[in-house]
């Protein structure tokens, strides 16, 4: 039942089939790994048997194979050829299947792309490996100016995996460590550090929720997006929230959603430090336009995770409770 639940829910809807560069679904996915898992009463993670490796890269402007061409084995290009190289680095991980955004999601279907997008987070954690091609990068010291590290989506890539190897243009492995997570200050870490302003610790074993929410902004805050309400969309997993896409809502929309919810699930002070022009909410002038907002903060708070506020946005705006204490002057 567990086994069942887990591959129905907490991996991709559709995987390639390492052997022969097909898509599958969750019940192949299933029937292939049942005779797997061990029988017994005794508690057994489902991760340990259902196994794939997942890519994360910047999308060339063109040449992509999507899931049509996959579907009728006509994916050609630049595209597919990333995609084949992705898919021998995944084999050398001891892993029959993998993923990839480009062709895996039928984006046709609203329901399934809403469903991957609010997912997207979960599938990257439960991975067996990421793999990151870096298009711009020859050596580690070229990350720093790869545009990988500029993408809104990325953030959520760099941080849910537990594990993750990263590959040069050439897609020659950046180091000899089969991943590059490390709560040592290797060169990759450190330099992930320089390039991305998060902690060493978070680029480790990173925990999602919403807290800290001011200083997690930041990290997005020089990030880019195509869609202007991906910046919401892509910081959902990061702050373990969950929003319905609604692409055409506008930028400002979807992120004055992503904090209500943010300031629903978390209640986290933090979430008022930010400076700068507020976004158009229809009730309230205290939601920030977006995440480069929190980069102007001036107030560096105390992480304490039992000082939370009750907040509701109400037609009339944002209802906080305070407790006024009185104050006497000598």
């Amino acid at each position: 039942e567990r086994f069942n639940k887990y591959v129905m829910n907490d991996i991709p809807i559709r995987l390639i089939r390492l052997s022969d560069m097909t898509l599958v679904g969750r019940n192949d996915v299933r029937k292939h790994f049942q005779g797997s898992v061990p029988r017994s009463d005794m508690p057994f993670p489902p991760s340990l048997v259902v196994k794939y490796a997942i890519l994360s890269h910047r999308w060339m402007d063109e040449g992509e194979p999507t899931y049509e061409e996959m579907k009728l084995d006509r994916a050609s290009g630049p595209g597919y050829e990333k995609l084949k190289r992705f898919c021998e680095k995944a084999c050398e991980y001891d892993v029959e299947f993998a993923w990839s955004d480009t062709c895996c999601i039928d984006k046709s279907s609203s329901t399934e792309l809403d469903e991957s997008i609010r997912s997207m987070f979960r599938w990257y954690r439960n991975s067996e490996i990421c793999i990151v091609h870096l298009a711009q990068s020859e050596s580690i010291e070229d990350m720093t100016g790869d545009e990988w590290m500029e993408r809104g989506w990325t953030l959520q890539e760099l941080l849910a995996p537990e594990s993750i190897k990263f590959f040069n243009k050439h897609w020659m492995p950046m180091t000899a460590d089969g991943n590059d997570k490390s709560k040592s200050e290797t060169e990759v870490m450190k330099t992930l550090e320089t390039a991305t302003g998060i902690p060493l610790d978070d680029l480790w074993r990173f925990s999602p929720s919403p807290v800290r929410v001011d200083e997690r902004m930041t990290w997005a805050a020089r990030r880019r997006a195509t869609r202007d309400e991906d910046v919401a969309y892509s910081l959902m997993g990061i702050f373990k929230v969950s929003l319905q896409i609604a692409y055409g809502e506008g930028g400002d929309l979807a992120f004055c959603r992503l904090i209500e919810a943010i300031m629903q699930g978390g209640g986290d002070p933090s979430v008022f430090n930010w400076k700068g022009i507020h976004a158009e909410h229809h009730s309230s002038e205290v939601i920030p336009r977006s995440p480069h907002s929190f980069a102007g903060r001036t107030l560096y708070l105390p992480i304490d995770r039992s000082l939370r506020l009750e907040m509701t946005m109400t037609s009339i705006g944002l209802r906080v409770p305070l407790v006024i204490l009185p104050l006497s002057v000598s």
